[in-house]
């Protein structure tokens, strides 16, 4: 067997200290019962729940009929799945990495949100740290700012900090500098990320070994208030402090001394730097604070650019991709006006259509919109395309087309991504649409006496579940028929009232354009969309692909 020298399983209950078990070449079992090799405290964990198994190439990670399932990267395995150094197994809410020391954890937990107000604590507004307030004289941040061990300190960072880097580099570079000027224990830089603001941890840094092993434990409250307020906090002399030293994250923690303050650049907080003395014996003082405060400051404003910096690289990166996959130009194909486009909106990236020449007789049409936007849904789409084309020569069965796809993308994306697909087969002679729809909006066709149908899902998205079967349905298309294929950007187009564009107003549009060429029927419905919308920027990618039967 290859890879047993030194392979260890670095493991991280949701509760309590981290801990490392080396393999041996045994198999190893893991769960609830005392029984297992590696007894987990774990409530959501079966009995015998998982194990790791010496294989010829190394380990495989094997689920043994767990009730809440082993999850590896995100994803439910079936059966025996090898593991590749790094790898993360979920285990009810027990992360484990394979072979690969994880970094220390770091746990938000509720604490009394009363309690750190104490008066022998200190709550400052940053705005009076890092401006001046108006209509007073000079604040003491600016005299602090002058004082000479700051000022070199603050001249310093802002020297470092004017070189651009890559985010990632960026933020270790910060806590890096801040660390090296306020001693501490353990410090964490925390993003706000996604719709709600979530904070997420992005950089650790722990100054004593044993404490690597130990989660960083931080309170809800303390975070809010900062957030809430844009305050800066300081929490000192917390041993001493009867109602400080029962909170939860300071028994568990053994924390001395602590602070916490926003990543403020001006308009917004983008994220919080947190800090504590464990073993330290000398508490953080409020100059401390006040110097923290500005280091955030300066290292938000340098966040906010380098981030700005990546969204237009990722832009470029995305419009590229997105030019390069999606057609040049309209299909000729006797009997049948075709004609289709996008509109990307300023995140770029979710959309995609294509034309696919099956044979002389056959075309295959297709719509497609990834969940997300940006260069990460370019690429998905990317490989859905090479995927399609590398499958239509040999698939004669579209329901096993789809099934094919939707095994490709669930094996190649994260678990919150997957594709909404339709694939429609269009044969000249037989004026018929062969179909799969995988959870897209479905086509609407209008009929030449201005009847509406829609042509509704056959299963689901591509990449949702793993082993779904997909159903093939029929439409013929009849002299002056029209077939409108979608993304959720048409119908979901908002006006200045939140009112949707919809279904309705879009058959309207076919119905009086029913006379047009496709590509004027197209642009029509763009126009009725961007008027609806009032010149609103678009909040999703925009395609249409518009099918008239002539004859």
């Amino acid at each position: 067997m290859k890879g047993m020298a030194m392979t260890e399983l670095f493991i991280h209950p949701k509760t309590g200290d981290a801990f490392v078990v080396s393999l041996e070449g045994k198999k190893v079992t893991l769960g609830r019962a005392a029984a297992c090799d590696i007894p987990l405290s774990d409530q959501y964990s079966s009995g015998c729940h998982a194990a790791i198994i010496p294989t010829e190439n190394g380990y495989a990670v094997q689920d043994l009929g767990s009730k809440n399932g082993t999850f590896l990267n995100g994803r439910r395995i079936s059966g025996e799945v090898g593991l590749n150094r790094g790898d993360k197994i979920l285990v009810g809410e027990t992360n484990i990495v394979y072979d690969r020391a994880f970094p220390t954890a770091v746990e938000i937990i509720d604490d009394d949100g009363t309690t750190f107000t104490h008066s022998s604590n200190t709550i400052i507004n940053v705005l009076d740290i890092v401006k001046k307030p108006p209509a007073t004289g000079r604040p003491d941040a600016e005299k602090f700012r002058q004082e000479p061990k700051f000022l070199a300190v603050l001249s310093e960072v802002s020297q470092a900090l004017i070189y651009h880097m890559p985010l990632d580099k960026l933020l270790d570079h910060i806590m890096d500098l801040i660390t090296l000027n306020i001693p501490m224990d353990r410090g964490v830089l925390m993003l706000r990320e996604g719709p709600t603001g979530q904070l997420v941890h992005k950089v650790v840094r722990v100054h004593d070994s044993p404490l690597r092993n130990q989660s960083i434990l931080v309170s809800r409250s303390i975070l809010q208030t900062a957030l809430d307020k844009n305050s800066s906090i300081l929490i000192s002399d917390i041993q001493s402090d009867e109602r400080l030293r029962g909170q939860a994250s300071i028994v568990r923690g053994h924390i001395r001394s602590a602070m916490c303050v926003p990543l403020w650049n001006g308009d917004e907080i983008i994220g919080l730097i947190y800090c504590d003395r464990v073993g330290l014996l000398v508490q953080f003082t409020e100059d401390d604070l006040r110097l923290l405060t500005l280091l955030a400051n300066l290292a938000a404003n340098k966040i906010e650019n380098a981030e700005k910096v990546l969204m237009e690289q990722e832009m470029k990166t995305a419009i590229n991709i997105q030019k390069n996959f999606l057609p040049k130009s309209d299909p000729v194909f006797e009997s049948f006006d075709i004609s289709g486009s996008t509109r990307a909106c300023r995140h770029v990236g979710g959309d995609y259509y294509d034309f696919i020449p099956v044979d002389p007789a056959r075309l295959g049409v297709v719509v497609a919109d990834v969940s997300g936007t940006g260069v990460g849904a370019a690429f998905l789409m990317a490989s859905l395309r090479a995927a399609l084309h590398a499958e239509i020569p040999v698939i004669k069965d579209l329901a096993l087309l789809a099934a094919k796809l939707n095994e490709f993308i669930y094996g190649s994306s994260d678990s919150r991504s997957f594709i909404s697909f339709f694939f429609g087969l269009l044969d000249r002679e037989k004026g018929e649409v062969r179909y799969v729809n995988a959870g897209h909006n479905p086509p609407m066709l209008v009929d030449a006496a201005g009847g509406t149908r829609f042509l509704d899902s056959t299963g689901f998205c591509l990449g949702m579940f793993q082993s779904v079967s997909y159903e093939t349905r029929v439409v013929r298309l009849e002299p002056g028929d029209i077939l409108c294929l979608y993304t959720d950007g048409i119908t979901e187009s908002r006006n200045k009232d939140k009112q949707e564009f919809g279904e309705e107003r879009l058959a309207r549009r076919l119905r009086e354009s029913s006379g047009l060429p496709a590509r004027d029927i197209m642009e029509k419905i763009y126009e009725d969309t961007f008027a609806f919308s009032c010149c609103a920027e678009p909040g999703d990618d925009m395609t249409l692909v518009v099918l008239k039967r002539n004859a």
